[in-house]
């Protein structure tokens, strides 16, 4: 698995274990938008874009894109 999938996996876990903690699901309030290319390479450059529901609240969404921001700026074990 190349980098990009490697954190997005990494933020699905991330997003998981927020909502069991809250007892909540976070997953309910956005959605995942892939990149329009292919990411065959193990770029790092590359971060999907999150597109919230409008009900979402506000601090929600900020806590969301912070778990992102965890995930997709996070150092590759293999460096």
């Amino acid at each position: 698995m190349n980098a990009f999938y490697e954190r997005l996996s990494h933020f699905g876990m991330l997003i998981n274990n927020a909502s069991s903690s809250d007892s909540h699901n976070y997953a309910d309030y956005f959605t995942v938008q892939h990149p329009s290319h292919p990411v065959v390479s193990s770029t790092k450059s590359v971060v999907p874009k999150l597109i919230f529901k409008e009900e979402c609240p506000k601090d929600l969404r900020r806590k969301v894109r912070c778990l992102l921001r965890k995930s997709f700026e996070r150092i590759s074990n293999k460096q």
